[in-house]
């Protein structure tokens, strides 16, 4: 709860500053792309690549995107689930689910999947490289 408590206070403060939307938007992408790195590293290192895993074309680490907000300033990490994309299946893979199904009447059961939860782990190891990008990204822009 704190890494968003300082996400909070740094956004109050630099409100107060005069910061045009394109240097909040720079400060933010700088901190985005930081955690866009790591959540692409924990991805791929979280799922599953044992002899019994699926064989899939889906490389959910490509899917990972950034969008701005231009109102703010503001810099948003999330999966692409248009057309072609398969962000979806990100949140199923980080939660869990419910599978269901088989072959045959005996084999229809409902098994949990745990899930991996790799954006949580994410958060959690990258709370100070963000606000440590955006504070460099901020000095850059004052010439400090």
């Amino acid at each position: 709860m704190e890494f968003l408590e300082g996400l909070e206070k740094l956004d109050r403060e630099l409100s107060s500053l005069s910061l045009t939307p394109n240097q909040k938007k720079a400060m933010t992408k700088a901190g985005a792309e930081v955690y866009k790195e790591s959540l692409r590293n924990n991805l791929n290192n979280s799922l599953h690549k044992g002899p019994h895993s699926r064989r899939s074309n889906i490389k959910l680490a490509d899917d990972i995107s950034l969008k701005y907000k231009g109102i703010d300033g503001a810099t948003y990490v999330g999966f692409k689930n248009t057309t072609g994309h398969y962000g979806y299946l990100a949140r199923f893979l980080n939660d869990g689910y419910m599978a269901h199904g088989g072959k045959g009447s005996r084999e229809h059961t409902t098994k949990y999947v745990p899930g991996l939860h790799f954006q949580e782990r994410t958060i959690n190891e990258t709370k100070t490289l963000i606000l440590a990008a955006e504070v460099k990204k901020y000095k850059e822009m004052l010439g400090d």
